[in-house]
């Protein structure tokens, strides 16, 4: 045998190559003939079980066509076996271990054509993860599921009139369409763009038919989820309840903000105006203020010596000496409170004595002195009149001047006043000056002198 194969490799080899392509063929053809390899093969293996469900009719349900049973768009199995069981159909179909786990008691099944050529296919809905678990020997009751509905259904279910008018109008379409075959294949023609961008959309979304059956399986996980959570989203629209009921309470509220808001947009409006002023205005200010900018860091390198000198005076003098005047200025604050409602008034008051010394102080040009030349000569003469006193005080030194007839009016008051009279004999005025008068404190009017002793007299008082 080992000669023979020796002799004819090529022969056997090309015998080996025709089996192990026939054997993929095979596999092949297989793999899209819905071969199923029972669970214990090794990788290529496939764990299915057997349910049931009851149905009320199984009109074109068929096993071994591939009519696939799905859970939220996903193929979880196919159907296996249609059966009639008390007048009922007994579909039993073959759903995969893994998503098996899934049905529950209140698991409910949709059956539609997924052609017009009546291709089945079951939606299954697994049910409410709160519910228990299917046994594996009980049906899903007829109940819950749902059967496809025929045209003929739907036509028998219209009475007699809408029927009638349903052959009326097929009746009217059949003689507007005769003879316009051309019209309606133009028409149909100008649907030409639309159904080739729906097929271009289409073949997108066949691209994408992955990614979609992902999208739905994942849609999926978050509904179950969410079914999972039901408690914590019954609370979840409690809380909403309860947040738009304190809204509806501040309604009024509510209002009156929203009346208020358009006073303050339109202050808003005017404040960012100003402030688009302002920045226009602050980018000449501080390309100006770039040179003091510059200038500033030499400036505080400069002040460094100063400030670590300054640092202890102010830590051991200025420090301790404001706190102990903080006392002293509590007490000063009604007195500057005074000071201020007073310092208008003041401040004309000392605008008035500047002015004063400034008056004072003036040396005009030429031989005239300034007032302050004659003030020093006035505390001169002040100092002399004051230099006399007795127990009553400082006497003031003075001239007591008066002609002779005025001398004559006093002596006169004196005699018809004896009060007046007292305080005038005090001034002892001396009548021998005048010629013809009395001497002094005598009641005799002088007489009157003439001009010329008048003027003498004067002469002699002063």
């Amino acid at each position: 045998m080992k000669r023979a194969i020796e002799k004819h490799a090529k022969d056997f080899a090309f015998v080996v190559g025709i089996f192990l392509v026939a054997l993929g063929v095979g596999a092949f053809i297989l793999s899209h003939q819905r071969l199923y390899l029972p669970h214990w093969v090794p990788v290529a293996g496939s764990d299915f079980v057997d349910r049931k469900m009851e149905i009320s009719t199984a009109q074109a349900l068929t096993p071994g066509q591939g009519q696939e049973i799905a859970i939220a768009g996903v193929k979880v199995g196919e159907i296996a076996k249609v059966e009639l069981r008390e007048g009922r159909a007994l579909v039993t179909v073959k759903i995969r271990r893994k998503y098996d786990k899934r049905i529950r008691r209140d698991a409910s099944a949709l059956i539609r054509p997924k052609t017009g050529l009546n291709d089945m296919a079951i939606q299954l809905n697994p049910g409410s993860p709160r519910s228990p678990r299917l046994p594996d020997n009980e049906p899903i009751p007829v109940s819950q599921v749902v059967p496809t509905v025929n045209a003929d259904e739907i036509f028998a279910s219209l009475d007699r009139d809408t029927r009638d008018y349903l052959r009326m109008l097929l009746s009217g379409a059949g003689q507007g369409l005769h003879d316009n075959s051309r019209e309606l294949s133009n028409t149909f023609r100008r649907f030409e763009p639309v159904g080739r961008d729906l097929a271009r959309f289409t073949r997108l979304v066949q691209d994408r038919h992955a990614n979609i059956a992902h999208s739905i399986h994942n849609f999926r996980l978050l509904a179950e989820a969410l079914g999972e959570k039901d408690n914590q989203l019954a609370r979840l629209v409690d809380s909403s309840n309860q947040v738009f009921q304190a809204f509806a309470r501040e309604d009024a509220d509510l209002r009156s903000t929203l009346r208020q808001l358009p006073p303050t947009l339109r202050v808003t409006r005017s404040g960012l105006a100003k402030a688009g002023r302002f920045a226009r205005a602050l980018g000449p200010a501080a390309q100006k203020l770039q040179p003091f900018a510059r200038d500033l860091a030499p400036a505080l390198r400069a002040q460094r010596p100063f400030v670590k000198t300054a640092t202890p005076i102010i830590r051991d003098s200025v420090r301790p000496f404001t706190r102990v005047s903080l006392p002293v200025v509590k007490e000063l604050r009604p007195a500057a409170r005074d000071l201020a409602r007073v310092t208008p008034d003041l401040t004309a008051s000392l605008s008035v004595l500047n002015e004063l010394f400034n008056e004072l102080a003036y040396d005009p040009p030429g031989p005239e002195k300034p007032y302050l030349f004659y003030t020093a000569w006035t505390n001169h003469a002040g100092a002399l009149i004051f230099n006399t006193q007795d127990a009553m005080g400082p006497i003031r030194r003075g001239n007591f001047m008066v002609s002779c007839s005025a001398l004559t009016t006093l002596t006169a008051v004196a005699q018809a006043n004896p009060a007046l009279g007292s305080v005038i004999n005090q001034v002892n005025p001396v009548r021998d000056a005048c010629p013809g008068q009395a001497g002094a404190g005598t009641g005799t009017p002088p007489a009157t002198p003439p001009p010329a002793a008048a003027g003498a007299a004067r002469s002699k008082g002063r």
